[in-house]
């Protein structure tokens, strides 16, 4: 099984996590970040737990199993305490390359004001073609939301039973909380986490016309 992390994949991570920083999106320790690091068996790279994120570096990432567990070398680090929230989307979907997780502004806001809907419904915005395969505008797209918990095994396990039947969504919201959302490749990730922060923002905006 590989033990090391694959430099240029944790590189290109960094840079996307410091990008996020400078966003304002992972206040104090907040997020969490992660790259599948070898396919079979899977191995997985994820951000340790409790570092800052404006000085997050290479030397922050960790090697996880399938399910979650450090692996050699890296046995004496913390992962992420959402660690689970990562390993079941691979597990789920093997296409899936990148994970990313913030805790914008909007994304809290939004995700407590529409708990009890239980989604936010995107429609009808150009940006919405920076999502999966669509074409138009004229399209919807809903993030489902999932009450804030610390019980991460039970949150993941909910998130495995929708997804299952929604295999087609691109993200999620935890209330009060933040946003989960991934890609198929790196760019794919940091397209799509930025159409849902802008989108986030502009349905807040519109809650004040």
């Amino acid at each position: 099984m590989t033990t090391f992390i694959d430099s240029k994949k944790a590189e290109e991570l960094v840079d996307i996590i410091l990008w996020i920083n400078n966003r304002g999106w992972s206040p104090a320790t907040s997020t969490n970040y992660s790259f599948k690091n070898s396919r079979s068996p899977l191995s997985i790279t994820i951000s340790q737990s409790g570092i800052d994120k404006s000085l997050f570096g290479t030397q922050h990432l960790m090697l996880i199993d399938a399910n979650g567990i450090p692996m050699a070398g890296f046995t004496n680090l913390k992962s992420s305490a959402e660690t689970f929230l990562h390993t079941v989307l691979y597990q789920e979907n093997p296409e899936v390359e990148v994970i990313l997780h913030t805790h914008s502004v909007f994304s809290t806001i939004m995700s407590q004001r529409f708990l009890e809907e239980g989604q936010l419904l995107l429609e009808n915005y150009e940006v919405l073609k920076g999502l999966g395969q669509i074409k138009t505008h004229d399209a919807s797209v809903t993030i489902p939301i999932f009450p804030n918990t610390q019980d991460i095994a039970a949150l993941s396990e909910d998130f495995r039973k929708l997804y299952r039947q929604n295999p087609d969504m691109q993200g999620y919201l935890i209330a009060g909380h933040g946003l989960y959302t991934w890609g198929n490749s790196f760019a794919v990730a940091k397209r799509q986490l930025e159409v849902f922060e802008f989108l986030l923002e502009c349905e807040y905006r519109k809650l004040n016309w």
